[in-house]
């Protein structure tokens, strides 16, 4: 089976954190680590895999995933000093 890019971590946690997302609405994923190391963490950042015919499904549920945060305090705007 030959598996597709859908998302790219910046760090092994975040990939594991997509995945478990997916994994929990039945898409299968893979993890892949974008770059060799001698260190223990993946200096590259790490690719959350799927098999092709989940790719839109898995896209549509990232992209709502990533909407606008809710709750999130703004700032008040400065007034300009005339």
């Amino acid at each position: 089976m030959s598996w597709v890019r859908c998302y790219e971590a910046a760090s092994e946690p975040e990939a594991h954190m997509v995945r478990g997302f997916l994994e929990e609405r039945g898409v299968p994923c893979l993890l892949r680590p974008m770059g060799s190391s001698m260190y223990p963490m993946v200096p590259f950042g790490t690719q959350v895999l799927v098999p092709p015919d989940w790719q839109r499904v898995a896209a549509k549920w990232l992209r709502a995933r990533r909407g606008p945060a809710r709750g999130v305090l703004r700032l008040p705007q400065r007034r300009k000093r005339a």
